[in-house]
């Protein structure tokens, strides 16, 4: 058994990008908020455990920030959402930020790091172990994948030109102005494609979305795979992905046989 569309996250799923993102955020955090912090291995290390906590790139800028004036004794509280949430928004306000001026700002720098060490920046990156094959094997068999991603599009593109340049740059789905629901992403990919909701397989880890989508596209019944190797909290996210049905697919697993998704 095969998907007639395959989708795949990106950030978490086909790449690791934690270390590019927490140097892209204390570049955005010299401009926004200065004097920035020394990023140090430590904060570094501290950052990679909560980037699961995060949902849009403008907030990494506001995490690494946070941490930056907080003993890491309070770090486990930002795990839960409401308290990240509270955290945040505390943070932007008394600094008289605005989130869509963060990213902004955040875009801005990776442009700049690109434009001006373009080996650097991806080389903050890595491809999960055996990804970069397995999607230029699917595309070589046929298989309709797209990859669809909340990061803006030439950043995807750039990356995949660098790991898997056989991937079709027509299947990259980046980031809407508005933001558009991924699951109305899917609906129209299958219409466009002829495939059934039910023949349609999405790859996130992000549990949130797989949940959300479930609550609000019942009409969708698209088949939901949460990544446990991606940026997630794993003694929380994983058993409850699974007490919700959801299947956990492993890397090796995912990288394997599509009969062996549901196994």
């Amino acid at each position: 058994m095969r998907p007639g569309l395959l989708t795949l996250d990106f950030d978490g799923v086909v790449c690791d990008g934690v270390a590019e993102m927490v140097e892209s955020a204390w570049r955005a955090l010299k401009e926004l908020a200065p004097p920035a912090p020394e990023l140090t291995d430590e904060l570094r290390t501290r950052f990679g455990a909560l980037r699961p906590a995060i949902e849009s790139g403008w907030e990494m800028v506001v995490l690494l920030g946070l941490l930056a004036g907080r003993h890491p004794s309070q770090d486990a509280a930002l795990r839960h959402g409401r308290a990240w949430a509270e955290a945040r928004d505390a943070y932007v306000a008394s600094r008289g930020l605005t989130p869509s001026g963060i990213a902004r700002t955040f875009d801005a720098v990776r442009d700049r790091w690109i434009a001006e060490d373009e080996q650097g920046w991806l080389s903050r990156h890595r491809f999960y172990p055996g990804v970069a094959d397995w999607l230029a094997r699917l595309v070589a068999e046929g298989q309709l994948v797209y990859i669809l991603s909340t990061k803006s599009k030439q950043f995807l593109t750039a990356l995949l030109a660098w790991q898997c340049p056989a991937f079709p740059r027509d299947r990259v789905i980046g980031r809407a102005e508005p933001r558009r629901d991924k699951w109305d992403v899917l609906r129209e990919l299958a219409a466009a494609h002829g495939v059934a909701a039910p023949d349609v397989w999405f790859v996130e880890d992000r549990l949130a979305t797989l949940l959300e989508m479930r609550e609000r596209a019942p009409d969708f019944p698209a088949r939901l795979f949460f990544a446990e190797w991606g940026y997630v909290f794993a003694d929380v996210d994983v058993p409850a992905a699974r007490a919700a049905g959801i299947p956990v697919l492993s890397l090796a697993r995912a990288t394997g046989p599509f009969e062996r998704w549901s196994a």
